[in-house]
């Protein structure tokens, strides 16, 4: 395992730079390919070639995508409380239907 604290030289949509992040290497890497891939594919599709611009709208694209797992994290969240909320009352039901029959 590497040392978070060391900075590593990446390179996004042709410019190198040196990150030190607080999680592993590796992962610093990861991450520093996602956004070049991102810049990249957004560059052949984009009608301006300003990078400033392609930082922008990737950085915007990359939000949204976070965005959304937030949100179907929430909602999975919430589904997962409706879950155990209704165990819960079944248990509870199963609980109560034993007790009858012992105590009958």
């Amino acid at each position: 395992m590497s040392d978070p604290s060391q900075s590593v030289r990446v390179t996004i949509f042709g410019d190198e730079y040196s990150v030190k992040g607080d999680v592993d290497i590796e992962t610093t890497r990861r991450v520093a390919d996602y956004v070049n891939r991102k810049m990249t594919d957004l560059s052949t599709r984009a009608t301006s070639r300003d990078k400033v611009k392609i930082a922008v709208l990737s950085a915007l694209n990359i939000a949204g995508e976070l965005f959304e797992l937030i949100s179907r994290t929430e909602n999975r969240d919430k589904q997962m409380s409706d879950l155990e909320r209704k165990a819960e009352l079944i248990v509870r039901k199963i609980d109560e239907n034993i007790t009858k029959i012992v105590n009958d």
